[in-house]
Order: structure tokens, then sequence, then C-alpha cells
């Protein structure tokens, strides 16, 4: 009885590994020839399906043929179509769409092209991998905003940042200029504490940069539950933008055209992670000079190298649309004369195309860094800088 009873508990532990293996420890690696070629070029067109179509917004564009309103730049208020003349109202309509094609056409060229610019062929299990984190990632959005407790506390919040006095109130083009500097202000240092505080590091935006072979579409979006979405203008973001447009009351409306030069601007600096924009940065000297203003795929590249010159402050180059806060607060690094490794700096990185392993790791790993060490570290092990190394490490094969 007993030797059966041991017997079933190896069948189970067997089990448990063979899922483990499978699951979590195996990456995708499928073979370009027989029957594991055709099950790569299945699941590559589905993953391809899937980031065209959610992650970059292609199923948007009917939406945006009948919406009321649209951003016309990163971390900037909505725009009311109703508030503005009609003729520009259409035309943002027509650039919005544009804009949404205009990153579907330079996805599909780092596909293309990915081989003849890095001498790598194009990571097709990367591509997969991320698509399936992405609509995990994505979906954590729905969640996050039906919570009730946290809709109370950003509301009470907004409440309490509208006793402080505006100090300066503009209209127009002046004003639409000024709301941009301000979006991205608030991006950078969202951004730039991000990277410095290992939980809005280690469990969000570090799985933006877990792709060495990086791409429009070989890229994680950051987790978008509320407080560890980096990329999508929250955490930091949300205590800064309120109290910084209550300080500067600034109405776009009366822009006019300027809307539309300002959502064009937005659409070249939009497709920030493509090798594509890089290496036409590379061969145009127009293109380069670009950077004394815009975030350009250049410099955002820069900002995912893993090469050591690039480390100025846990990272570089911050801003999501704009230079000037790097150049201000000494964090721009020049992008340089090729395209850098990408990654993370250290060399026991977790790259895997496991979309398991991909989601629940950086859980498991801070889990069990509490669990090892005393609770007097434990803020500094959840709220520490990203450098902070625990008395009692993790030792982890991944």
């Amino acid at each position: 009885m007993a030797h059966e009873t041991l017997a079933a508990a190896y069948e189970k532990t067997r089990g448990l590994d063979w899922l483990k293996h499978w699951l979590w420890n195996k990456d995708i690696r499928l073979r370009r020839a027989g029957p594991q070629a055709l099950l790569l070029a299945v699941l590559s067109a589905i993953a391809l399906f899937v980031e065209l179509a959610w992650h970059h917004g292609a199923l948007s564009i009917p939406d945006a043929l009948t919406a009321r309103s649209v951003v016309v730049f990163y971390n900037v208020k909505s725009l009311l179509l109703a508030d503005v003349e009609a003729p520009i109202a259409s035309l943002l309509i027509t650039a919005s769409i544009a804009r949404i094609v205009f990153g579907i056409v330079i996805a599909l060229a780092d596909v293309i092209f990915y081989k003849r610019i890095t001498g790598r062929p194009f990571d097709w299990e990367a591509m997969i991998n991320f698509s399936v984190v992405n609509v995990v990632f994505l979906l954590t959005a729905t969640f996050t905003f039906m919570n009730p407790a946290l809709e109370r506390v950003l509301l009470r919040y907004e409440a309490l940042v509208q006793q402080v006095p505006t100090l300066i109130q503009l209209n127009g083009t002046l004003a639409l200029v000024l709301a941009c500097f301000v979006g991205d202000f608030c991006f950078y240092w969202s951004h730039r504490w991000c990277h410095k505080i290992r939980l809005f590091w280690n469990l969000g935006h570090v799985n933006h940069h877990r792709s060495r072979n990086l791409s429009q579409l070989t890229q994680s979006v950051d987790p978008h539950a509320l407080i560890l979405d980096t990329a999508g203008g929250k955490v930091f973001v949300l205590l800064l933008l309120p109290l910084m447009t209550r300080l500067f009351a600034l109405d776009i409306r009366g822009s006019g055209w300027a809307l539309i030069g300002v959502m064009a601007l937005d659409a070249w600096t939009d497709s920030s992670h493509s090798v594509t924009l890089y290496h036409a940065e590379l061969r145009f000297r127009a293109l380069r000079m670009v950077r004394w203003l815009l975030v350009t795929a250049g410099v955002h590249y820069t900002h995912h190298s893993r090469e050591e010159q690039h480390n100025i402050s846990d990272g570089c180059n911050f801003g999501a649309r704009l230079t000037l806060w790097d150049r201000l607060f000494g964090t721009y690094v020049e992008p340089p004369q090729y395209i850098p490794d990408a990654g993370l700096f250290s060399d026991k990185s977790d790259y895997c195309r496991t979309p398991l392993r991909f989601l629940f790791h950086p859980y498991v790993r801070m889990y069990q860094e509490l669990r090892q060490n005393s609770p007097r570290h434990w803020p500094a092990i959840i709220f520490g800088s990203t450098s902070y190394k625990p008395p009692v490490p993790v030792h982890s094969e991944y």
C-alpha cells in the first residue's frame, strides 16, 4: 500500500515537472523546417494580427471615424471636436486615422527590413510571446478601473487639486504648445521615477525593456494596472498632471490649424521602437536634426540600450515626445551612429519567450525576496532604489 502511495506521488511529481518544463522553463523556439515551421507560420500570423489590431490600434479605426474627441498630443487632454471649426474637426479625424495607419506601416516595415538593417533575422518567437503578454497587460486596465476604491481615491485627489490656485491662464496656439510641454514634463518624471523605484520597475516597467531584438512588434506594453502603467502615462502622471493643469489653465480649442501640425509631430514620434525609423535617421541628417526638439526613434531606442555608456541615471532619454526635459535635467544621450544592443543592463536578465514566466516571474522573485528577508527590510525591497540588493539575495536560474 505504501509502495502504491509513493508511486502515485512520484507520478504526480513527474506530471508537475512536465508542466513546469513546458509552461515555465521552456522558451518558444520552433524549427524553420517541417511541421514546426508550419506551426510557427500560423502562430506568427495570429500574433501579427493581434499586435496590429489591438496594440497598434487597427481595430480602433472605425471608432475614429465617429469619434467625438481626439488626442492631439501625448498626455494632453482630449479635444472635443464639437469645440473646433468643422473643417479642422474633419482634418483631425483624418489625421487620427492617418496616425494609426502610419504606425501599422512602420510596424510592418520593421518585420520586412529587420534583417537587412540589423543583420539578425526578425524574432518571430518574441512577437508571439509579446502578443500574449500584451493582451494580458492591456486587459488589466479593465479590472483596475472597475475598482471603486481606486476611483474614489482619484476623485478625492482631483477635488483637493481644485483648491490649488491657477497661476497662468492661456488659450489658443500658445496654450497648445505649453500643454505639450506640461504633459511631457509629467511623463518625464513619472518615467524616470519608475526606473528608480523597485516596485514600479520590478513589477511594471521592466517588462517593457525585456526585449533583446527590439522593434515595433517585439516590445511589451506596461501592465495597464493603474499604479504600474508607466508608458501609458499613469503612475505619477495621475498625481502630477491634474496639479499642473490646475496651475496652468490651458484652453487649446482655439489653436486652429496648429492642432493638425501637433498631431503630425505626435504621429512621427509614436513609432519610437522602430529600427526602420532609426535607420532612416542614420541615413538622413535632416531627420537627425529633429532630435533637437522631438524624441525620435533613435532617441527612444537609445533609452532601450543595454550599453553601459547609455546608463546615465538608471537609463537615459526619459521623455515621451520632447527632448527638452532630458536636456534640461542632464539625462539626454545623443543616439549613436549605429543601432545599439537593446535590453537590460544586467547580463543575468531574463529575456524569456515563455508568456507565463514573463508575466509572473517578477512577482515570484519579489515574493521570494520578502520571504527570505526580515520585515524590517521590506520597505527597501518594495520601495527602495532599483540598485538596492536585499541582505539575503534570491538565487534563481532566471
